[in-house]
């Protein structure tokens, strides 16, 4: 999964954060790094939380008027990831919850970022004006 330009939000923080999600899914993917599957999900799944963390605490400051339904789709993601690692630990279709994993984490954030951090990122830089 490529990180490009059209990704960035503008916050520093943030997209530093993304792109450090974006090389973790492709190290989870790399065929010569199949044996480093069960530490980089359990990476990604602390890492997924400290970033939604970090990124609410920055709506929270901003006084962003959509936190609360950002925070829900964070949570909600954080829900199902869990429930796909879980799937995958258990051992049952591993290869097959991997291209699970793979195409539910991809597809969520890029149309997240794209979306609803953009949307956040517009308002959060019209306040530094």
């Amino acid at each position: 999964m490529l990180w490009n330009q059209s990704l960035e939000t503008g916050i520093p923080a943030i997209d530093t954060q993304h792109k450090e999600l974006f090389r973790q899914i492709d190290i989870l993917f790399d065929q010569n790094n199949k044996d480093r599957v069960p530490q980089t999900l359990k990476f990604l799944g602390e890492y997924v939380e400290k970033h939604f963390n970090d990124e609410q605490l920055l709506h929270i400051k901003a006084r962003y008027p959509k936190a609360i339904a950002h925070k829900k789709m964070h949570t909600d993601f954080v829900a199902a990831f869990k429930k796909m690692k879980q799937e995958y630990d258990s051992g049952n279709g591993a290869l097959t919850v991997l291209l699970k994993i793979n195409r539910a984490v991809a597809d969520w954030l890029k149309s997240h970022i794209m979306i609803h951090d953009k949307e956040f990122a517009t308002y959060f830089k019209n306040l530094e004006k």
